[in-house]
């Protein structure tokens, strides 16, 4: 090799090390992008009062394969064990509902609160289309309405298949843990990049520190909640969301994939994975949600409007 091939050689690479430094330098730091994400949080809970979508929900009962899952059920020295990738032994009850699905704003900081009305079911109808829920908070956003509303979703509630109740299954939900008012109740750490809908994504994983927790068991035991995000660095948006909350009697896991809506110009829930195990029970649940036409509503309140005792996410 000449000198002056070697001279080359050195030059370029010098340039190649200051070029990946320079990058180095310039990726943001992790309480940088947390930031940005809270200031995103902060910003979406502005964006609506109500946020109407049509969800299709498929909720499935799958025996596992035991052998696939190393021992199987989950039991009290094993929480959160016995799920089989895929399935294992397959389906064994399958429900598809179609339903008008509502997400109220509460109080800065309380998040939003979930209603479901079933009109179809397996692909019958089991009502007329009324957009009954929608009318409930456009003509009256009072506690009165979420008295109506509670009626509403306690009834479709007798079309889930399980005996699993589900009640922190809120696709907004994770987004609440980087709110400002709350963002300090969980620990933060960055846990590599990932791409999420064609974008570079910081996936940060988060466990839930502060006592009481938020969420409680349905004994009022507290029940700290875990899981991962997926966050454009540069932008804050949250493009996946990921919630565990388990204890030895029960375990449940929710991923929520987010999407762009144009008409909207905000990022919306396209689809929410479930899955269920409990200790008592050999078989698992799983539920598919998916929300097209979406409509956001920007409606006067109660300034005292509060969340209902005993109302949003829990167990």
């Amino acid at each position: 090799m000449t000198r002056t091939l070697r001279s080359l050689m050195a030059a370029v690479a010098g340039v190649v090390a200051v070029a990946g430094a320079g990058a180095r330098a310039q990726e943001p730091a992790l309480a940088d992008v947390l930031l940005r994400a809270e200031q995103y949080v902060a910003d979406y809970e502005r964006r609506f009062s109500l946020l109407v979508a049509e969800e299709h929900y498929v909720q499935e009962i799958r025996r596992p394969d035991t052998a696939a899952v190393g021992g199987g059920n989950l039991t009290r020295a094993n929480p959160g064990g016995g799920f089989a990738p895929g399935g294992g032994g397959g389906v064994t009850q399958r429900r598809a509902l179609r339903s008008d699905y509502l997400l109220v704003r509460l109080d800065a900081g309380s998040g939003w609160m979930p209603f479901r009305d079933v009109f179809e079911v397996n692909g019958k109808a089991v009502r007329d289309r009324e957009d009954r829920l929608v009318k409930l908070f456009i003509e009256r956003a009072s506690d009165a309405s979420f008295d109506q509303a509670d009626q509403i979703m306690a009834d479709s509630t007798r079309h889930n298949i399980g005996a699993v109740a589900r009640t922190i299954n809120i696709p907004t939900l994770a987004l609440l843990f980087l709110h400002p008012d709350l963002q300090s109740r969980f620990e933060f750490t960055r846990d590599g990049t990932e791409t999420v809908s064609g974008r570079e994504a910081w996936v940060l994983q988060y466990k839930e520190t502060r006592r009481p927790t938020l969420i409680k068991t349905s004994n009022g035991r507290d029940l700290a909640l875990a899981g991962r995000l997926w966050v454009d660095p540069s932008t804050g948006v949250i493009l996946r969301t990921n919630m565990t909350a388990a204890d030895p009697i029960v375990r449940a896991t929710v991923t929520v994939t987010f999407r762009e809506d144009a008409d909207l110009d905000f990022w919306v829930p396209a689809q929410m994975d479930e899955h269920y195990k409990a200790s008592r029970d050999i078989n698992d649940i799983h539920g598919l949600a998916t929300y097209t036409n979406y409509r956001k509503f920007s409606v006067s309140t109660d300034e005292n409007l509060r969340k209902p005792p005993g109302g949003g996410a829990g167990r």
